[in-house]
C-alpha cells in the first residue's frame, strides 16, 4: 500500500512538474519580437480586401512571389493552391531563388496543408519547415503534461499518415497549439521589399507594406524554421536597412509583445481620444483592465466581438459592468459584416494606431502559447490607410448587431470563465 503511495505520489509530482515547466519554460528565438520602428511614407503602406469578386491578398501574394529574385519567405496555414503553385513555378524559373515555407504541423483532415503541397514543394528544393510546436509553452498545461508524458512519445505529426485523423493526431489537437501567423515576405527584384500579412485565421483583411521592416520579419521567421528543421540551406538574415523617411510609424510585434503594445497603446489614451476592436476572441486580462481603465478615463471604446467564441459572452458583460456608458460591444453578424480581423485602433485627435494581425486578444496568443503576428502603424489621420482602416471599421460596426441580449450577466458565467482560465483547464 505504501509503495503504491509512493508511486502515486511521485507520478503527480512529475506530471505538477512538467505542468509547470512548460508553462514558465523560455521562449525559442524568434518569438516575442518587438521590431524598432521604421518610417513609411503613405505609398508604402496598402490596405488590402477581400470581396466575393476578388482575393485582394491571395493576389498579392501570387505578385510577390512572382517578382522575388533572391528570397521569399511564407508563414501561412493553409497554403493555397495557387501559392503553391506559383512557388513551383518561381523556383523553376529562378533556380537559385531562396525560398523558406513554414508551415503549421496540422493534418490536412483537420484544415492542414495537404501532404502532397509539402512534398512538391521540398521535392522542388523549397525548404518546408513544420513548426515544432512543442518548443512553444503550452496552453492547457495540466493536459498537455499528461499527453507529453503518455502520449507525445509515439504522436509525431511527421510519421503519420497524412489525412488520416488518427487518435493519435486527435488527442494532439487537445493541446490547442498552432502557428496563426500569416505572412508573405519577398525581395521586389529591384533592391526592396514586399511584406504582407493577414489579419485574423480567417479574416479577409491584409496589409502590404513595402521597405525596411521586412528584414525583422524575415529575421523572426528564419529563426522559427531553424529550430524547427536545422535545415544548413536555410538563407541569411537580409542586413538592416535605415529607419526610413514618412510619416508613418511601423513595427512588428510577435506573441507577447502584442499584448504588451496594445496595453500601452491603450494606457496612452485620454478622454478625447477613441478606441475600436474587432477581434474573434477576447480573454486576455491585462487588455481588459487596460480597457476598462481607459473608460474610466472618459475614452470612448467601441469593441465588435463573435458571440460564438468563448468566453465572449461572459466578457461583454463585464465590459458593459465595470466601463459604464463609455464601453459599447455589439456582435459580428455573419453574412452582414466582414469576419472579425483581430483589429485595434486609438483614434487620438490627429493620429490613428493601428494593430492588425493573425492574433485573438486571449491568453494563448498573447501570452506566448500560440505563434501570432501583427503590425503596429502609427498614422497621420489624413493618411489614405488610415482612413481606410477607420472606414472599414465603421462599415463592421454599423453593420453589426447590438444584441444586448448576448451578453452573459450571470455570475456563474463570469467565475466559471475566470477560474478555468486561471487554472490553465480552458483554451481561452
Amino acid at each position: 500500500m505504501r509503495r503504491t503511495l509512493k508511486l502515486a505520489l511521485l507520478a503527480l509530482s512529475v506530471w505538477a512538474a512538467l505542468a509547470f515547466w512548460n508553462s514558465i519554460k523560455p521562449l525559442p528565438p524568434g518569438t516575442r519580437v518587438a521590431s524598432l520602428g521604421v518610417r513609411l511614407d503613405d505609398s508604402q503602406v496598402e490596405v488590402l480586401y477581400d470581396s466575393a469578386a476578388r482575393a485582394a491578398i491571395l493576389q498579392h501574394e501570387l505578385a510577390a512571389v512572382d517578382g522575388a529574385e533572391q528570397i521569399v519567405v511564407i508563414d501561412r496555414s493553409p497554403v493555397a493552391r495557387e501559392l503553391a503553385q506559383h512557388l513551383l513555378a518561381r523556383k523553376r524559373l529562378r533556380p537559385n531563388l531562396k525560398v523558406v515555407l513554414i508551415a503549421d504541423p496540422l493534418d490536412e483532415s483537420y484544415g492542414g496543408t495537404p501532404a502532397q503541397y509539402l512534398s512538391a514543394l521540398e521535392q522542388a528544393g523549397i525548404i518546408v519547415a513544420r513548426v515544432r510546436l512543442n518548443r512553444l509553452r503550452d496552453v492547457l498545461p495540466w493536459y498537455s503534461a499528461l499527453w507529453r508524458l503518455c502520449v507525445a512519445w509515439w504522436s509525431d505529426p511527421f510519421d503519420e499518415t497524412p489525412g488520416a485523423g488518427g487518435v493519435l493526431s486527435k488527442l494532439r489537437m487537445l493541446n490547442h497549439k498552432s502557428d496563426d501567423r500569416r505572412l508573405v515576405v519577398a525581395d521586389d527584384g529591384v533592391g526592396g521589399w514586399r511584406s504582407i500579412i493577414t489579419a485574423g485565421t480567417r479574416g479577409d483583411t491584409g496589409l502590404e507594406l513595402r521597405g525596411g521592416l521586412a528584414r525583422d520579419i524575415v529575421a523572426s521567421e528564419l529563426q522559427i524554421a531553424a529550430w524547427s528543421t536545422g535545415d544548413d540551406r536555410l538563407p541569411s538574415v537580409p542586413p538592416a536597412q535605415g529607419r526610413g523617411l514618412g510619416s508613418i510609424d511601423a513595427r512588428f510585434l510577435t506573441e507577447g509583445a502584442i499584448r504588451g503594445a496594445l496595453v500601452d497603446a491603450v494606457a496612452a489614451a485620454g478622454g478625447a481620444d477613441q478606441i475600436g476592436v474587432s477581434v474573434r476572441a477576447l480573454s486576455d486580462r491585462q487588455l481588459i483592465g487596460a480597457l476598462v481603465r481607459a473608460a474610466a478615463r472618459g475614452v470612448r471604446l467601441q469593441v465588435l466581438l463573435d458571440p460564438e467564441a468563448a468566453p465572449n459572452r461572459a466578457v461583454a458583460a463585464e465590459l458593459a459592468r465595470d466601463g459604464g456608458q463609455q464601453i459599447e460591444v455589439r456582435w459580428y453578424s455573419p453574412g452582414a459584416v466582414r469576419t472579425p480581423t483581430a483589429f485595434a485602433m486609438i483614434r487620438h485627435r490627429t493620429e490613428l494606431w493601428v494593430y492588425l494581425g493573425a492574433a485573438d486578444y486571449t491568453r494563448p496568443s498573447l501570452d506566448d502559447c500560440n505563434l501570432d503576428a501583427a503590425i503596429e502603424l502609427r498614422l497621420p489621420a489624413r493618411a489614405a490607410a488610415a482612413r481606410s482602416l477607420a472606414e472599414n471599421f465603421a462599415t463592421q460596426w454599423a453593420s453589426s448587431a447590438v444584441a444586448p441580449g448576448h451578453a452573459d450577466e450571470s455570475p456563474i458565467a463570469y467565475w466559471r470563465y475566470r477560474l478555468l482560465q486561471a487554472a490553465g483547464l480552458a483554451p481561452f
